[in-house]
């Protein structure tokens, strides 16, 4: 609850800030949520999240403010059915390090893994805009891990409608377990880190390549870079640099829009466990955005991920992961826009969050030029 109560304070404190006179909204009411794949081990390295392919015009800026808020329960798939038959009996339902180790000796790859917690990562981003059609940008994430208090919600919500379990039945709730067993490595965490801890800071610069015209998308391109800023020992960062670089599409029509986009991740070690083989990653998403009236959007997107672990027969880390996202942006009188989602994992394998949940306020400074009226470079939303 000690979570919750901070990023309650982080949001009333933007809000208020928003309501300076002059703030203009940050982006269309359509863009995509800027949402990674959320899974605590893969946040410790570079994704660029979901976006729209405009850029900010020259001496414009925008500035958001986000959260999110997930519950995870995954594990190695013979950890899973061992406590699913007697894990609340005979361990507790707690995964320790000696329970985790022997799973590992059972797998022809040596290895096993389990995070079960919840995390809240909390983003300030801010984008301004250099010349016509280029922008630089900066993203800051403060991350927050804890024990949490959705399983009992979770577990209830599932037997009611005779949803699949997910192998959290066997598992004691709202405990906070972080652990990796391969290649020589130990990672192991039982009780979560202290804090609200600053993360691996991004750098950015995106570039225009096509403006949108009438049978013509927006299209831009961005290189990126993830800085260690974040201390490695308590999961804040990876300890390396990792750089990369994503494709954006955007087109709309009518009160319709659609994205897409793929990005590609260079990425160094992760400092916790150097023998590790670490691999580049992949993202791909999909987004659409409907506008029922000119100040609120409605959105939903998928986002597909082949994350930095390597495939491990019976470990589903190294499986491509499938996420989605669905909420609403609204626009409010003074100008910012105020936007909120939930996230559901789609898949099988036990290699996303369970659940979360997203809230987030932007707003944008006038470009040069322009009066305290001016937007974003984005094109208006049809009503």
């Amino acid at each position: 609850m000690l979570v919750c109560a901070r990023m309650l304070r982080a949001l009333l404190l933007a809000s208020f800030v928003m309501t300076i006179p002059g703030v203009v909204s940050a982006s269309d009411l359509d863009d995509p949520f800027p949402l990674r794949d959320q899974l605590p081990f893969k946040l410790l390295f570079l994704d660029q999240a979901p976006a729209g392919a405009d850029v900010q015009p020259a001496r414009g800026a925008r500035f958001a403010l986000s959260a999110a808020y997930e519950n995870t329960m995954v594990a190695t798939d013979d950890l899973v059915l061992l406590f699913e038959r007697t894990g609340a009996a005979t361990y507790d339902g707690r995964v320790t390090l000696p329970v985790l180790k022997s799973i590992a000796t059972v797998q022809p790859s040596d290895s096993s893994y389990i995070l079960d917690g919840e995390t809240l990562r909390t983003v300030v981003n801010a984008r301004v805009g250099l010349t016509p059609g280029l922008e630089i940008g900066v993203e800051l994430p403060f991350l927050t891990h804890s024990s949490g208090f959705l399983d009992g919600f979770i577990d209830s919500f599932h037997s009611r409608l005779s949803l699949p379990e997910g192998g959290r039945t066997g598992f004691a709730h709202n405990q906070f377990r972080a652990g990796y067993i391969g290649d020589g490595e130990t990672v192991y965490f039982d009780t979560p880190p202290d804090g609200f801890r600053l993360g691996d800071i991004v750098l950015s610069i995106t570039g225009a390549l096509l403006r949108e015209r009438s049978r013509a998308p927006a299209v831009n391109a961005t290189l990126s870079a993830k800085f260690p800023t974040g201390d490695f020992k308590t999961l804040d960062g990876s300890g390396s640099v990792d750089y990369g670089g994503a494709l954006r599409i955007s087109k709309r029509w009518g009160r319709s829009a659609i994205h897409g986009g793929y990005a590609f991740n260079v990425l160094g070690d992760w400092r916790l466990a150097p023998g590790l083989p670490i691999k580049d990653s992949r993202s791909l998403f999909v987004a659409y955005a409907y506008s029922p009236t000119p100040r609120t959007s409605l959105i939903g997107q998928v986002l597909r991920t082949g994350g930095p672990f390597p495939f491990r027969p019976g470990n589903d880390l190294g499986k491509v992961a499938m996420e989605v996202f669905a909420g609403f942006r609204h626009r409010l009188p003074r100008g910012p826009c105020v936007e909120s989602g939930f996230i559901e994992n789609i898949d099988p394998f036990y290699n996303t969050p369970d659940i979360g949940a997203f809230v987030g306020f932007t707003y944008s400074t006038p470009p040069a030029g322009a009066g305290s009226t001016a937007g974003s470079s984005n094109p208006p939303t049809n009503p």
